[in-house]
C-alpha cells in the first residue's frame, strides 16, 4: 500500500491559503480521516501497539497542525512554539510517526470538488497506548478556554475595541478571524483571513486584540492545559454584526 510522504514547510499561512485556494478548516460534518476521530485512533492506537511504540510520561501531550492537501499528502505546519515540543519531545515524535505512517487520510469536499484543507488533532499518548478503549475520541476530554466573565464579556470588549479601527481604515465586508489561547492562557498567533492588503491596519488590529489579553482559563485536556484555536467570522459594515463559529465560551 501508498505510504504518504510527509512534508515540513515553514511559511506564512496568510500567503499560502489565498495562491493555494486551502480550506481554513474543514467544512461542517466532514473529517480529515476515514471513520471520523475514532477510526483515526482506533488506526493510531494499532500502529502504535504493532510498531512497539514506547509509552510516554502521563504529563506529555502533543497538536499537531496539518494540511490534508487535495492529493492526500500532508504538509506540517511549524509549531511556533519550540519549547512545547522541549517539552513534549516523546508525544511529539509519536505525532510525527502517526502523520507519516497513516494512510486514510481525506481532503475536504466543496460541491463535488476536493480541496486541501488544514486540521488539528490531539495525541495523548497514555490514552492511545495503555489505557486506550475501544471508541476513544480524545475530544471528549476537553475542557475548552473560558474568558474571564464568560465569552461574550470577550466579545463586547472586542467589538467596543475593534470596531473602531475597521470605520477608521474604511474596511467593510467579511473577515475571518483568528487567535490561539496558549497552556497559560494568553492570546497567540492572531490572524487575520483572507488578507487584508494593508499592513498598518493588521498590526493595529494584533496589537489592539493583543491588549485584551487578560488571563484566560486555558483548555486542557484531562486536567493537562492545552492550546485551543479560537475562529469566527466577522461582518464588518456600518451596522456590525458577529457571528462566532468556535466551539469557546
Amino acid at each position: 500500500m501508498m505510504r504518504y510522504k510527509l512534508y515540513i514547510f515553514i511559511f506564512l499561512l496568510n500567503a499560502i491559503l489565498f495562491k493555494a485556494q486551502l480550506l481554513d478548516e474543514y467544512p461542517k460534518n466532514q473529517d480529515f480521516y476515514e471513520g471520523g476521530l475514532i477510526g483515526f485512533y482506533q488506526e493510531a492506537h494499532d500502529y502504535l501497539v504493532k510498531s512497539k511504540a514506547k509509552e510516554c510520561d502521563k504529563n506529555e501531550i502533543y497538536q499537531p497542525r496539518i494540511i490534508v492537501t487535495k492529493e492526500k499528502v500532508i504538509k506540517l505546519i511549524q509549531d511556533s512554539d519550540p519549547d512545547n515540543i522541549s517539552k513534549n519531545k516523546c508525544a511529539y515524535d509519536l505525532s510525527m510517526e502517526l502523520i507519516k505512517n497513516l494512510e486514510k487520510w481525506k481532503p475536504a469536499e466543496v460541491k463535488g470538488t476536493q480541496f486541501g484543507a488544514i486540521t488539528e488533532f490531539i495525541i495523548y499518548p497514555p490514552d492511545l497506548m495503555g489505557n486506550y478503549k475501544q471508541g476513544y475520541n480524545a475530544l471528549n476530554f476537553i475542557k475548552h478556554a473560558k474568558y474571564p466573565k464568560g465569552f461574550k464579556a470577550f466579545q463586547k470588549e472586542f467589538n467596543t475595541n475593534v470596531r473602531t479601527l475597521f470605520r477608521d481604515y474604511q474596511i467593510q465586508g467579511a473577515i475571518n478571524l483568528e487567535f490561539y489561547i496558549n497552556q497559560k492562557g494568553e492570546i497567540s498567533n492572531i490572524r487575520i483571513y483572507p488578507p487584508v492588503d494593508n499592513k498598518t491596519f493588521n498590526v493595529d488590529v494584533a496589537r489592539t486584540i493583543k491588549r485584551l489579553n487578560k488571563t484566560w482559563m486555558p483548555a486542557n485536556y484531562s486536567g493537562i492545559p492545552i492550546k485551543q484555536r479560537i475562529a469566527f467570522p466577522v461582518q464588518f459594515t456600518t451596522t456590525f454584526t458577529e457571528h462566532r463559529t468556535g466551539e469557546e465560551n
